[in-house]
């Protein structure tokens, strides 16, 4: 077990976890779908140890897995932030804008992770998926032509 003792004053003494021990205890809270209780050692974990691209990346995945996109998107964006060359973020940051659609965003994160791991067969689909997105809502905005009506 990791701590970190911290002495207040002669006679009290507080001792608190260190960041790799919340992180552990985050991440099987996490595999057990107990994403609040992770999320809640998650956040002193970072804290402590805000550099820690992986405990960002971890959150914005639990995050993503509540459904909260935007955050989950800040919290990639701080992994990738931190550690450039992680393309996992890379990838889920993708995801959450195409869950957000922001299409062409997403094109971008799947275009880094690609560079960094061009043999993922999973970020080709998830690019493909953002770019017929794209090219599906061009399509649904343009007007038909029984809907347009004539000059002369």
């Amino acid at each position: 077990m990791y701590t970190t003792t911290f002495i207040v004053t002669a006679r009290y003494t507080i001792t608190m976890p260190d960041a790799r021990e919340l992180f552990d205890k985050a991440r099987e809270l996490a595999e057990e779908d107990h994403y609040q209780e992770a999320l809640a050692l998650l956040d002193p974990g970072i804290r402590i140890d805000a550099n820690n691209a992986i405990a960002w990346y971890n959150k914005g995945f639990i995050l993503f897995k509540m459904g909260r996109y935007q955050d989950a998107l800040f919290a990639f964006a701080q992994a990738t932030d931190i550690d450039p060359e992680f393309d996992q973020v890379w990838s889920n940051k993708g995801v959450a804008l195409l869950r957000l659609r922001k299409y062409p965003e997403a094109i971008r994160a799947f275009d880094k992770a690609l560079k960094l791991n061009p043999r993922d067969q999973e970020e080709w689909c998830q690019r493909d998926l953002a770019l017929k997105a794209i090219i599906s809502s061009a399509e649904s905005s343009r007007p038909s032509l029984k809907d347009q009506k004539k000059l002369f």
